[in-house]
């Protein structure tokens, strides 16, 4: 089996997931989404972005910065956003699983 044919199994996979658990999912989105805060976090990720933005664009929504910095760490425990880098160079990007 190749790389496309894996990739192709594992997309059909995610697929099944979601459509068994799209009430789940759909809580989740509506709770995550409700915190204008995590909104936020996740709207300003949607490609790799560097943590000072991110940081930005929570506090444009009045979260301080160590509220801003234990909601990224919560998104990322629950698989909604990933971390790559470290440093000055720490950026975030957002799964799109909600």
């Amino acid at each position: 089996m190749n790389n496309d044919e894996i990739g192709r199994k594992l997309d059909a996979i995610a697929a099944i997931l979601k459509l068994v658990n799209h009430e789940q999912l759909d809580a989740a989105r509506q709770r995550i989404r409700g915190d204008k805060v995590y909104a936020a976090i996740l709207d300003s990720t949607k490609d790799w972005t560097g943590a000072a933005k991110v940081q930005a664009a929570a506090a444009k929504k009045g979260s301080a910065r160590s509220t801003t910095s234990k909601k990224i760490v919560e998104l990322i425990e629950l698989g909604l956003l990933e971390k790559q880098g470290g440093g000055k160079t720490i950026e975030y990007r957002s799964t799109g699983l909600i």
